[in-house]
C-alpha cells in the first residue's frame, strides 16, 4: 500500500510576521481544515506556496508569500514544473511507494496534472467549490474525531 502525502495550498490570507508555515496560513478555514485533516490522519504533508513552491509545515517564513492564482500563466506553468520536480525528489527518496493527495482547488489540480502526469496524484477536491470543499473536510474531520474518541 502506498504512503499518502498531503499537498495543501497556501492561503491568500496570512497571519503576518515570522512564523512556521503551518501557522502562517491558519487564518483560512480551508487551510486549517486541510492541515488538520493531514495531521489527524498522521499524514506527512507539504504546503504549495507561490514563492517557496513546496514548504515543509515547520519551515519558518514571512508573510510575503506570492499567491499562485496571482501569477501569470507563464509563471504558473514554471511554478508547477518546479513543484513537480520537488515532488519527484520526494518520491525518489522514499523507500516505499507514495501517493500525493492534493487538498486544493481545481486550478492547482490542473497545473500539477499538466506538469507532472507521471506522478501519482489524487485530487479528491477537484471540481468542488469553496462551500463543498469545507463540507468535505468537515465530514471527514467529524468522522475521524469520533473514531479517535473525540466528540
Amino acid at each position: 500500500m502506498a504512503r499518502q502525502i498531503g499537498l495543501v495550498a497556501a492561503a491568500k490570507a496570512r497571519r503576518g510576521g515570522i512564523l512556521r508555515a503551518r501557522d502562517q496560513f491558519e487564518v483560512s478555514p480551508v487551510f486549517r481544515r486541510a492541515r488538520d485533516y493531514c495531521e489527524r490522519g498522521g499524514m506527512e504533508w507539504y504546503i504549495l506556496s507561490g514563492s517557496h513552491h513546496l514548504l515543509a509545515p515547520h519551515q519558518v517564513i514571512g508573510p510575503d508569500d506570492a499567491f499562485v492564482h496571482a501569477l501569470s500563466a507563464e509563471e504558473r506553468a514554471a511554478w508547477a514544473a518546479e513543484v513537480a520536480q520537488r515532488l519527484r525528489r520526494v518520491r525518489e527518496r522514499s523507500a516505499e511507494p507514495l501517493v500525493f493527495t492534493l487538498l486544493a482547488s481545481q486550478r492547482y489540480a490542473e497545473l500539477l496534472l499538466r506538469a507532472a502526469p507521471d506522478l501519482p496524484l489524487e485530487t479528491p477536491l477537484s471540481g468542488l467549490g469553496l462551500a463543498d470543499r469545507l463540507r468535505w473536510f468537515d465530514h471527514r474531520l467529524a468522522v475521524r474525531s469520533r473514531l479517535l474518541g473525540g466528540g
